[in-house]
């Protein structure tokens, strides 16, 4: 009974959070929060231009998306598959699995993916600039 009620209030609190990205655009005004790393160094983090990139997405404009934060875009489907097999997991109250070597694996070589992209979309160089947050 609680893990239905929370399933409920998770997916209607989900669905209102994809509706106000993708209703509200995210500008200079907006009340969405800025990267703070962005704001004190003028340096992009592996995060940075991922709410323009959502809203972009959900509203139809996937090159857009890939302009503003292409890692976010092609590990978006990745960790969406991951949480609703756990959420799956934990809705049928069966045992969460430990975690495995292989997951441990795909835990660093993401890390590791996330800093490669952090470092090289910082790089003042052609074709690395391409990978900071733009407009297309």
């Amino acid at each position: 009974m609680v893990r239905g009620a929370l399933l409920v209030f998770g997916a209607v609190g989900a669905a209102a959070g994809v509706y106000l990205l993708a209703t509200v655009p995210p500008t200079a005004d907006s009340y969405y929060p800025r990267c703070q790393l962005h704001a004190l160094t003028g340096l992009h983090c592996p995060g940075c231009g991922t709410t323009r990139a959502l809203h972009a997405a959900l509203t139809g404009r996937p090159l857009q998306a890939l302009a503003y934060n292409a890692l976010i875009v092609a590990v978006l489907p990745v960790v969406g598959w991951a949480f609703a097999r756990s959420l799956r997991a934990w809705a049928g109250n069966r045992p969460a699995r430990p975690f495995s070597r292989r997951t441990d694996r795909w835990i660093w070589v993401l890390t590791g993916v996330m800093v490669v992209f952090g470092v090289a979309r910082n790089l003042p160089w052609f074709p690395f600039t391409l990978l900071a947050p733009h407009e297309l």
